[in-house]
């Protein structure tokens, strides 16, 4: 009966003691959460420090760059129509790397069948942004990106065309480059 009741009490110490590990492992991204949308969330591995972004409204989620080190803020801006384009918008910044931001606009498609590199043309010209677009594979998808130096200060931006057009801009390519790798479109 002795073993019995050290047992459970062990146990209980165990069960307790993970919870209380999980609760205060999780301080950061309840607090990240708390300003986002129902089905908008940053999530964090139990163990260590692998973060992720799920946005089940846009239809993606993707790993945060490791070397990021977490996240530190994350913004939401819900449905806007511009210029005859709706998007929505999150705004992405890591805790430790300098210039680990990221911008990921997911605007709806007018139809399906869109010539991705005419439609970012487009988007270029009437933002009178400039610059020489390229086709690459990366981690399975086809992207089209492109170095924008006139306006943007260097900043990369990449196209991705799923059931929506995903637009990631960024002044760090590798991070662009490792979301949409580590990514479900």
């Amino acid at each position: 009966m002795m073993k019995k009741l050290i047992f459970a009490v062990a146990v209980l110490v165990l069960v307790s003691g993970g919870f209380f590990y999980w609760r205060d492992n999780q301080a950061d991204v309840r607090e990240l959460n708390k300003t986002l949308p129902d089905n908008v969330r940053v999530v964090k591995s139990l163990i260590g420090d692998e973060y992720r972004v799920v946005n089940k409204i846009d239809g993606y989620e993707f790993k945060v760059p490791k070397e990021w080190r977490g996240v530190s803020m994350i913004e939401y801006m819900p449905e806007v129509i511009e210029k005859n384009r709706t998007a929505t918008n999150i705004y992405l910044e890591g805790r430790e790397e300098s210039g680990s931001i990221i911008s990921i606009d997911a605007y709806k498609k007018d139809q399906s069948d869109i010539n991705i590199e005419a439609w970012a043309k487009f988007l270029f010209s009437d933002y009178g942004l400039s610059g020489e677009f390229k086709n690459e594979q990366i981690g399975g998808h086809e992207v089209l990106s492109v170095k924008e130096l006139q306006h943007l200060a260097g900043a990369y931006i990449y196209f991705l065309d799923y059931s929506k057009i995903y637009v990631f801009t960024s002044r760090l390519e590798e991070s662009i480059r490792y979301i949409i790798a580590n990514g479900k479109w």
